[in-house]
């Protein structure tokens, strides 16, 4: 697996409250969209990011990732957060999200609490492998709103799940077929809150359009896409060739 990633403040936050790690290695992407005051956002981000990526690298000495480890790698990194903002009164109320990928051969896990996704992208076809954790994504599932009017839905920042929210956690683990060639994308609702996923699509479709795609130059030009749409937010991208 190859990964790269790029991530900025956007065109309105002084401070960029994403976090991303990746070990393409041994096929982890790992990245986080802190909330709270000040700098506890980002705090809470960089917690998390080191406790799930600290988890995983030593669990894959001992073997391949299995989704019990990403839960527990989840878990962990909630502890962390809860217990840094227990510990610190500028620190309470901090959350993130969280997504981490592992990909080995030709299966991958996706873990994650929040509205930071994860997509595949193959053979030109765009599918979103997370579901969001979200109230809009909430009415969405029960029929109060239609999917197409959840971009400009009121609320539509407010998650219900979260690392640091709750002393426990239910993380979300998807299971993923990866096949030679497929793209994975992870990012922070800085850009899927800009860009529609026919425009990430777009993007994914020129970048491969003469075959491997430079993954670096891919996710900088997602990134300045959101950027010139408005950049209300920190965007960050991770992108994984397979």
């Amino acid at each position: 697996m190859q990964a790269q990633g790029a991530t900025d403040p956007g065109r309105v936050r002084e401070q960029n409250q994403d976090v991303f790690a990746l070990r393409a290695e041994i096929g982890l992407v790992v990245l986080a969209d802190g909330m709270g005051g000040a700098s506890a956002g980002g705090v809470a981000a960089e917690i998390a990011v080191d406790a799930a990526l600290g988890h995983l690298v030593a669990a894959r000495k001992r073997g391949p990732l299995e989704p019990p480890e990403l839960g527990a790698a989840l878990k962990l990194a909630n502890e962390r957060v809860v217990g840094m903002a227990s510990a610190i009164s500028s620190y309470r109320g901090m959350g993130t999200t969280l997504v981490v990928l592992s990909v080995r051969e030709d299966k991958g896990y996706v873990a994650h609490v929040g509205d930071s996704r994860a997509y595949r992208f193959r053979d030109g076809a765009f599918t979103q492998i997370t579901r969001d954790h979200s109230l809009v994504q909430e009415w969405v599932d029960t029929g109060v709103i239609a999917p197409e009017e959840a971009r400009t839905a009121p609320n539509r920042n407010i998650i219900t799940r979260a690392i640091g929210a709750k002393p426990t956690l239910d993380p979300e683990i998807t299971e993923v077929d990866i096949a030679a060639n497929d793209v994975l994308l992870l990012c922070s609702d800085g850009l899927t809150g800009m860009l529609t996923d026919e425009q990430i699509e777009w993007q994914l479709q020129t970048a491969t359009k003469g075959g491997e795609p430079d993954l670096a130059a891919t996710a900088r030009d997602l990134v300045e896409a959101a950027n010139r749409a408005g950049g209300m937010d920190n965007v960050t991208v991770a992108l994984a060739l397979c």
